[in-house]
């Protein structure tokens, strides 16, 4: 017997019934798929979070870092460090000052990710200073500086990138509601990088040009 020869009443109740079982399916399948997408989203929201206070903690310590090496930059620029001792006020501005930076400087290493190209690179550049600051004072500095405000070009421009790739990063997991590929963040550095400072960038990465 078909379906079509029972009983209107019967048609009915099955129809009921099948709409009734397909219903609640429905219901079940959306309330699942509901509750893994709220549960995504509270962990991506706290992920946002947590990254932010990270991107925050990172700046200030870039903050820190610029400030210190600027004032070691004049001290250099002003007095003949070789011809001074830690005994000696002005030598020893220069030791706490190179103190202070190498604490930054570590502080830093902790909060950034050692795998990435930019931060390894960075923490290259950290070494270059703390070694030429180091240097200026058993020996006399040239005159122009060169090499010293060409580092801290450098470390200014991969501390911009750090920032800006960062917070481009949190905002497209915020709005996809998921975390990032390795490949696709490294994506996101290297248009940063090309944005700030397209030449310079392919200095230090010819590998990402």
């Amino acid at each position: 017997m078909s379906f079509l020869e029972l009983e209107v009443s019967v048609q009915i109740a099955i129809i009921t019934l099948t709409i009734g079982a397909l219903t609640l399916l429905l219901n079940t399948v959306l309330g699942k798929l509901n509750f893994t997408s709220l549960k995504q989203r509270r962990y991506i929201d706290t992920i946002s979070e947590e990254r932010i206070k990270w991107l925050n903690k990172i700046r200030d310590s870039f903050v820190e870092y610029t400030m210190l090496m600027s004032e070691l930059t004049l001290l250099v620029t002003l007095y003949n460090l070789d011809e001074v001792t830690i005994e000696d006020e002005k030598g020893k501005a220069h030791f706490d000052k190179l103190l202070q930076l190498e604490s930054v400087k570590q502080k830093i290493y902790l909060l950034l990710n050692p795998k990435e190209d930019y931060s390894k690179k960075l923490s290259v550049l950290f070494n270059q200073v703390s070694n030429l600051l180091t240097e200026y004072i058993s020996q006399s500095v040239d005159d122009d500086y060169k090499e010293l405000n060409n580092l801290s070009a450098n470390i200014h421009f991969i501390q911009q990138v750090i920032l800006k790739a960062e917070w481009k990063r949190i905002i497209i997991e915020i709005e996809k509601g998921k975390k990032l590929k390795p490949e696709k963040v490294d994506r996101i550095f290297i248009e940063v990088a090309e944005h700030i400072d397209k030449e310079r960038n392919e200095k230090l990465f010819p590998k990402n040009s």
